[in-house]
C-alpha cells in the first residue's frame, strides 16, 4: 500500500511539471554565430545583469545590435476564443537581438504559472549555444 501511495504522489508531481520547450533561431539562415558586442535595451536592472552574463558580453551602447526582452502574457489578449477556451499556456518570455529593427536572434519559451522559470530557461539556453557557437 505504501508503494502504491508513493506511486500516486509521484505521478501527480510529474504531471504538474511545466514542460515548456525553448525555441531559438537565427533570423537569417547563414548567421550562426552571436555578435561581437550588445546593446541590452532591458528596463530592468537585474535582468539586464542576468541577460548580460548569459550572453557573456559587456554592455556596448554604440554596438547596432539591440536585446529587448519581451515577457507577454495570455491575460492581456482579446482574442475571444482564447478567452473562452481558455490556454495550454499563461505566456511567453522572448529575447531578441536586432540590427536596425530587423530580426538577428530570436530565442522563446512559453510558460503556465511560472515566468521566472521561463525565464531561466531562456538564460540557460543563450549560455548553452554561446558555448557551442565558440
Amino acid at each position: 500500500m505504501r508503494y502504491l501511495a508513493a506511486f500516486v504522489l509521484g505521478i501527480l508531481f510529474l504531471g504538474c511539471q511545466e514542460k515548456f520547450p525553448v525555441y531559438s533561431s537565427f533570423c537569417e539562415q547563414d548567421e550562426r554565430t552571436f555578435p561581437k558586442c550588445l546593446h541590452y535595451a532591458v528596463f530592468n536592472e537585474e535582468e539586464r545583469d542576468m541577460i548580460a552574463s548569459a550572453f557573456g558580453m559587456k554592455e556596448d551602447e554604440a554596438c547596432p545590435y539591440r536585446v529587448e526582452l519581451t515577457k507577454y502574457h495570455i491575460g492581456n489578449c482579446n482574442n475571444p476564443t482564447v478567452k473562452s477556451l481558455g490556454s495550454d499556456f499563461d505566456g511567453y518570455v522572448r529575447l531578441e537581438i536586432k540590427k536596425d529593427f530587423k530580426c538577428y536572434y530570436k530565442i522563446q519559451s512559453d510558460f503556465k504559472n511560472d515566468e521566472s522559470r521561463a525565464f531561466q530557461r531562456v538564460l540557460k539556453k543563450i549560455e548553452e549555444e554561446r558555448n557551442f557557437t565558440k
